[in-house]
């Protein structure tokens, strides 16, 4: 006969909006806590719902305690593509990611996930099962401890901290340093390796059941007002023109709002990088678009001219992509100024007038209310900026489009990706999440999809993984469910990490993948084409029927070949209730990327001292 005991851990099955979750029954709780349930209830209190990982037994202690929580475990196909979501889980909740995996061949799969979170500053916790300890320095199977293969030394050049557990008395310590890191300014990356005997086991000093301790709040915000107050003072509130441009750390739904607040208030133009696009509405008055990789005419003529006194980067690494190839008329006889949290790589290249440290958000509102919107002398200053961004507003968005005419003319087989791309853009909502990988469709997304300013566009744009749009566009539908999310990729990409579609199939996750098939490693086979490159034989990649592919795993799907039939796949999608992949047939175009193509040329000469 069951005990009343038994029947109060007797787990239940709950249906979720992104799949089904095994929990313990209403009111149960285990007599003792073990190390396991220390560290997913600490994860559990800073307001995470969900854990990427792969299941193994090292870490089933771990995926027991996920099981008696509130937290969701998503179990992906492969630990690189875990990684991948949790980067994209952080991006979208403002908090961090989480991935699990085994010691061993789970950490080195976590490895490229780290090296692309490390490259664009993403806090993600990597946790990881190890041998129990009494099997070390035997020849275990897996052993991936110092007298192993000893990934603690591997992971650390890419994490913030990389810790191994062996002692009971200091795992809550060493979850709390891997904790303090993972937030939105300190932006790092902690690595957490614990032994499966030792997730076992009671939790030191406290063998009988007990609440969890309340999560201490943790205030980090630092704002250099005196700097702030002189950045009015001295340009401003002065009859200068003054444009911004916003980076990485920008891209998020809060700064976004506030920096159309500034722009508005002070009549500033904006300009975003590739990787800071989303933080401001490329529709608006004084939109510049984007400047850098793949950049807009407008952006890139207003910087690089001699218009504009002083330049405003905000959260920003001006790097060789964020800078159009270190362009030196990006400062050039302007002043730079430079507001950021993170100075790691910031103005390596370039030495500001002026550098501020200083929280983002802070100083965003500090600037806002510094000075009345009813202040008659910035009314008079506004007046004089409104005038010289009447005249930039003359200069184009875009760089001019081939012809559809033309196209037709000389029977082009497969379609323009621009005019896809404009097709998608227009079925989206404002506030789509669109998420894009590495590609050929990369330049012609940054290029064309209009951004909507409220932190909405993701790429991992430093290491640029291919195949980690299709991951991280997961992690952010689960981290932000209420908004729509679409992910962006090519035929290369999916050949890496296409799989991961059966685990949005899986949990029935509602999103939108969008396969640009231009059966290429697009943007390496546009250059052999024109003789730039390496033969053809080497970036040209078979036709796939990617549609039958996502079929198999049990994803709706369509194909498009046209406008009109993309438009049909785009309300099919809308109205399907899960997954929902399109294949869409586009060719091989030259990339409208003529500014930064003419600005590598421009570099190579400068250090040549042509």
């Amino acid at each position: 006969m069951e005990s009343h005991a038994e029947k109060l851990y007797t787990p239940v099955a709950l249906a979720t909006a992104d799949g089904v979750r095994v929990i313990a029954a209403p009111g149960a709780k285990a007599a003792t806590q073990s190390n396991a349930d220390v560290i997913i209830q600490g994860i559990e209190a800073r307001g995470i719902q969900h854990i990427f990982l792969v299941p193994g037994k090292l870490v089933y202690p771990l995926i027991k305690s996920i099981e008696h929580s509130g937290i969701t475990g998503i179990v992906g196909a492969h630990e690189t593509a875990c990684g991948f979501m949790a980067d994209g889980y952080a991006r979208a909740n403002r908090k961090f990611g989480v991935c699990l995996g085994i010691s061993g061949p789970g950490t080195m799969n976590f490895l490229p996930a780290m090296a692309a979170a490390q490259a664009d500053k993403i806090p993600v916790l990597y946790l990881a099962g190890g041998i129990a300890t009494y099997h070390e320095a035997q020849g275990a199977f897996q052993d991936g401890s110092n007298s192993g293969i000893d990934e603690l030394t591997i992971v650390k050049p890419l994490l913030s901290a990389a810790i191994e557990v062996k002692n009971n008395l200091t795992l809550q310590h060493e979850l709390r340093r891997s904790l303090s890191c993972l937030n939105t300014q300190r932006k790092g990356r902690a690595y957490l390796s614990v032994p499966v005997d030792m997730q076992k086991n009671v939790v030191a000093g406290n063998h009988d059941a007990s609440p969890p301790r309340t999560t201490p709040q943790c205030r980090e915000v630092a704002i250099d007002q005196q700097g702030l107050d002189q950045v009015l003072d001295d340009y401003l509130l002065r009859g200068l023109k003054v444009a911004c441009l916003a980076g990485n750390r920008m891209n998020n739904p809060q700064d976004a709002a506030l920096l159309l607040r500034l722009a508005e208030k002070y009549r500033l133009p904006v300009a975003t990088t590739l990787s800071g696009k989303g933080a401001f509405p490329e529709g608006h008055e004084l939109a510049l678009g984007l400047y850098g990789f793949a950049g807009h005419t407008r952006a890139v003529e207003t910087i690089n001219g001699d218009d504009v006194d002083v330049l405003l980067v905000l959260g920003c690494d001006l790097s060789q992509r964020d800078s159009l190839n270190w362009n030196a008329r990006l400062h050039g006889t302007k002043t730079l100024v430079v507001i950021d949290e993170d100075f790691d790589k910031v103005s390596s290249h370039y030495q500001p007038d002026m550098q501020i440290f200083s929280s983002l958000t802070g100083a965003l509102q500090h600037l806002l209310d510094a000075v009345s919107d009813e202040d008659a002398h910035l009314a008079d200053i506004n007046v004089l900026r409104d005038g010289w961004i009447e005249q930039v507003n003359q200069l184009p968005l875009e760089q001019p489009r081939p012809d559809l005419q033309a196209r037709l003319a000389v029977a082009e087989a497969n379609m323009y990706p621009g005019d896809a791309i404009k097709r998608i853009r227009r079925h989206m909502d404002q506030d789509t999440n669109v998420v894009v990988d590495s590609g050929a469709h990369r330049i012609f997304m940054a290029h064309h999809w209009l951004a909507s300013g409220r932190g909405d566009y993701h790429t991992s744009s430093s290491l640029a993984p291919m195949g980690w749009a299709i991951c991280a566009g997961i992690g952010i539908k689960l981290a932000a469910p209420h908004r729509n999310c679409v992910v962006v990729t090519g035929d290369g990409c999916m050949l890496m990490h296409g799989m991961e579609i059966q685990t949005a199939a899986r949990y029935q996750v509602k999103m939108t993948f969008v396969v640009m098939n231009n059966c290429a490693h697009g943007a390496m086979h546009i250059d052999t084409l024109q003789n730039r490159g390496v033969s053809a034989d080497y970036t040209a990649l078979p036709n796939h029927d990617w549609k039958a592919f996502a079929n198999s795993l049990g994803v709706s799907s369509a194909k498009a070949a046209t406008l009109e039939e993309l438009d049909d796949a785009l309300v099919a999608a809308a109205e399907h209730d899960g997954p929902f992949l399109i294949e869409v047939l586009v060719g091989n175009h030259v990339a409208p990327n003529r500014y930064y193509a003419e600005s590598i040329v421009e570099y190579e000469q400068r250090i040549k001292g042509v």
